[in-house]
């Protein structure tokens, strides 16, 4: 599978084009297909979840200090190491 966690396909999406003709494929060769991809699901899902609650943890020390909460893109840019202000606008509830 091209999009791998953490990897440079991450943002730009699944590539379908490298699927093969599931006609052609073996009943088993489905199974260990759908099997994999799975797997690959309940991977992507749990990093979803950790990635929102670091956002959620966040935002809430920011109200607590009294600031601003950060637009998503914002948050996310601060969660991977770079700078708030590489998200696009002001933060929420900015005067």
């Amino acid at each position: 599978m091209v999009d791998e966690i953490g990897g440079a396909g991450g943002a730009g999406g699944y590539e379908w084009e490298e699927e093969p003709d599931f006609t052609s494929l073996s009943e088993d060769e489905l199974r260990e297909r759908l099997k994999g991809l799975a797997e690959e699901e309940r991977t992507v899902s749990y990093r979803r979840r950790v990635l929102q609650g670091r956002i959620d943890l966040i935002r809430a020390e920011l109200v607590r200090r009294g600031g601003a909460a950060l637009f998503p893109e914002q948050s996310v840019c601060v969660l991977l190491g770079g700078s708030a202000e590489k998200g696009r606008g002001d933060p929420e509830g900015a005067s």
